[in-house]
């Protein structure tokens, strides 16, 4: 049974992976109601880190004594929430991959890649509300969906995810063009994305 990965192996490590934790933790606020610790420690505590973690690249000895205590006390965040973590995923890998968080390596047998979504399409609402719902293929092993999306001619995606084959979108920019793609999350968590589909929002 997988289960959440709470240790990094150097300071770099550790500020990236505490924030890709409170990225998608606040992204897939709707599977993670009430994390322990909640958001706001793990953000104080990540930014007191960060700073510490500037600070200490000039070497002064006392920046870096200051990084190291500030580490150790973010990495006590995270550990206490991978065990929140750990018991709303009950070892399913696509909900820790949801939190952030590496799985474990997990004992069972892969059941192959995760298949390439087909027919991913966009449905208006209403014309004029800005409200876009995103379709695509179900597949039934898949536990999430993985929606993302940007602005056309942007790099940054944005991810949002899902438990069905359809999403609703209220918060894009209206009269904005925008690139959409999804990958199912199954027993493996690598990510297939689909092809990409552009619409207007409007």
């Amino acid at each position: 049974m997988a289960k959440p990965v709470f240790t990094s192996k150097d300071a770099t490590q550790l500020l990236v992976y505490a924030e890709q934790i409170f990225l998608k933790l606040t992204e897939n606020a709707d599977l993670f109601t009430d994390p322990v610790p909640d958001l706001t420690t793990l953000e104080t505590n990540l930014s007191a880190y960060r700073e510490a973690y500037a600070e200490a690249s000039f070497r002064d000895k006392r920046a870096v004594i200051l990084k190291a205590q500030h580490g150790e006390k973010l990495q006590d965040v995270i550990r206490r929430l991978a065990h929140y973590v750990e018991g709303v995923a009950a070892g399913d890998e696509a909900i820790i991959v949801a939190a952030g968080f590496r799985p474990s390596r997990s004992s069972h047998v892969s059941l192959g890649r995760t298949p390439k979504p087909e027919n991913l399409r966009v449905e208006h609402i209403q014309v004029g509300s800005g409200i876009i719902r995103l379709r695509v293929n179900s597949w039934r092993p898949a536990r999430l969906y993985q929606y993302e999306y940007r602005k056309k001619g942007k790099e940054q995606w944005s991810s949002v995810m899902h438990t069905k084959s359809s999403l609703e979108m209220s918060n894009l920019d209206m009269l904005e063009e925008y690139e959409f793609r999804v990958s199912y999350i199954g027993s493996d968590v690598t990510l297939n994305y689909s092809d990409l589909i552009t619409a207007w929002v409007i």
